[in-house]
């Protein structure tokens, strides 16, 4: 009789142990499959707003306003020296190509433009 009761509880510890090691190799898995998929959006070609804000280290903001200055720049004077802010649209939302992000970087750097997206404005 005690070693049937040693042998349940044995069964019941060994069926808990198994139980939460799944649950915690699981939780690990899922946890490490995220980390892939977040890699995997920074390694993107393609970035949406906020990721090419971070990427250059400004707002959303600011650079919603250097896409606004360039546009109101080229509708006054008809033309627009350099190399504009590279986007497109899909659904109402811009998009960001990260080579022509960059391109666009050095082009300003060379020409060494100042924004001021408050006044909307392109010295």
């Amino acid at each position: 009789m005690q070693n049937n009761k040693l042998l349940s509880i044995s069964i019941i510890i060994l069926a808990l142990g198994m139980l939460l090691s799944s649950i915690y190799f699981g939780y690990s898995i899922q946890k490490g499959s995220n980390i892939q998929v977040e890699n995997a959006a920074v390694n993107s070609s393609v970035m949406n707003i906020s990721e090419v804000a971070n990427y250059l280290g400004m707002t959303e903001e600011e650079v919603q306003g250097i896409i606004n200055t360039e546009k109101n720049m080229l509708e006054s004077r008809g033309s627009y020296t350099g190399i504009m802010f590279p986007y497109f649209i899909v659904n109402d939302k811009l998009y960001f190509y990260k080579e022509q992000i960059d391109e666009w970087l050095k082009d300003i750097s060379i020409q060494r433009k100042e924004y001021d997206t408050k006044k909307l404005f392109v010295f």
